[in-house]
């Protein structure tokens, strides 16, 4: 072992530089999307989000993404009829929802998710049209952002279709172009 040691020593900034450098080339930028994602990106990533159930409250939209715990799509009733075909959610899919209490301020907002499912939205009991979707399959850690302009007061997020049983999503406003 020590007759090894002055090469492990001379490897060492070698090792360093690799590293160093690694960590810049697997930062995503996404640049696939139609607006910026770097928000979405950096919540995604990070470890602490605002856990919630299916059929679970949250009393606003966080400043961080919130993880929805799903369930078996079969066995799911969403409050309201999703805007996608039933036949068009895989049986061996996930889906789930949750409200918020009230959104806050009425503007446009876009909910952005890592993988691949049907986002929709209900206010006063119909569902929310969409204003503008966009996506980036190339992208590894998001999926898809949608706008919706959405009033004051509760919502329902409802997802549908997905591949796993938990999913992180971010709502936010949507910047002002």
């Amino acid at each position: 072992m020590s007759r090894n040691f002055p090469l492990l020593k001379s490897l060492l900034p070698i090792a360093a530089l690799v590293a160093a450098f690694s960590g810049v080339a697997s930062a995503e930028t996404c640049t696939g999307f139609k607006w910026s994602v770097a928000t979405e990106l950096s919540w995604i990533a990070a470890p602490d989000a605002e856990a919630v159930e299916t059929g679970g409250k949250i009393v606003s939209i966080p400043d961080k993404a919130i993880e929805l715990t799903l369930k078996p799509s079969p066995s799911v009733k969403l409050p309201a009829t999703p805007g996608i075909k039933k036949q068009a959610i895989a049986k061996n899919s996930f889906s789930g929802w949750f409200s918020i209490a009230d959104v806050g301020k009425p503007g446009l907002y876009q909910i952005t998710i890592p993988s691949h499912a049907w986002i929709d939205v209900v206010q006063n009991d119909a569902l929310v049209s969409t204003v503008a979707f966009s996506g980036d399959k190339n992208c590894k850690s998001l999926r898809k952002s949608v706008q919706y302009d959405l009033g004051a007061g509760p919502a329902i997020i409802q997802i549908s279709g997905a591949p796993d049983k938990s999913m992180k999503l971010t709502i936010h406003a949507a910047e002002k172009k």
